[in-house]
């Protein structure tokens, strides 16, 4: 079965480019569009997706407010944000309201396609900028918690399981923002092996997306410059 896809964006140029490249790929089927809020919003409610792409920049609604509406009312499905908004409050604010991924318009397109089947497979696709502005958030809250760390480490090792050297190996890869194909690259594993560490990785730190891990990782001690 292909994988169903909506799309909420609101620059018809955009939307176009999107749509094509998802219409052009016999894995993907194009389940509806939307070009505001109230759109998207009945959308949501009248179309089951596999993925909703959403763009944060909506004229009449909070674009988070309805991807927190998404994550209520389809909890199955992957959305993931496609912006031209890559400033740390959006991107924080969307990874805490459920976004699977964060990517911005300028994505290439093979990266694009790439994105969709990884978000898809279990991963959690972020742009490079968007990866390492959230890593310099993660970052700059760990330098002024840093009195925490000591107990917080301690917690880590009582109160969940540690990750295992592979597992921290997957984690750090996931942390630069890789997909699944360039983290097995790297370390000589299959795709499907990737995606079984990155799913015991989210289970260890009870986390569901690929930003609330390399946040609770970092903030817990277990990824370390």
């Amino acid at each position: 079965m292909p994988i169903t896809i909506a799309v909420i964006e609101v620059h018809p140029i955009f939307l176009a480019h999107f749509t094509e490249l998802i219409k052009s790929n016999s894995d993907f089927l194009l389940v509806g569009t939307a070009v505001d809020g109230r759109q998207g919003r009945r959308l949501v409610h009248e179309v089951n997706a596999d993925i909703y792409l959403l763009d944060l920049a909506l004229p009449d609604i909070s674009g988070l407010d309805l991807l927190s509406e998404i994550t209520s009312l389809r909890p199955n499905a992957n959305t993931m944000i496609i912006s031209i908004l890559d400033d740390e409050l959006n991107i924080l604010s969307a990874i805490e309201r459920g976004a699977a991924g964060y990517i911005l318009k300028t994505i290439e397109s093979a990266a694009f396609v790439s994105a969709l089947h990884d978000l898809h497979a279990g991963a959690s696709p972020l742009s490079p900028v968007v990866a390492k502005k959230l890593l310099n958030v993660i970052r700059r809250r760990e330098a002024e918690n840093r009195s925490d760390t000591v107990s917080l480490k301690r917690l880590t090792a009582s109160s969940i399981e540690l990750l295992t050297e592979r597992e921290s190996q997957v984690l750090r890869e996931l942390a630069l923002g890789l997909a699944f194909r360039e983290i097995a690259v790297n370390l000589s594993i299959s795709c499907h092996t990737v995606a079984q560490h990155v799913r015991n990785i989210y289970g260890k730190l009870g986390v569901s997306s690929r930003g609330r891990a390399v946040y609770e990782a970092t903030k817990l001690g277990i990824l370390e410059e």
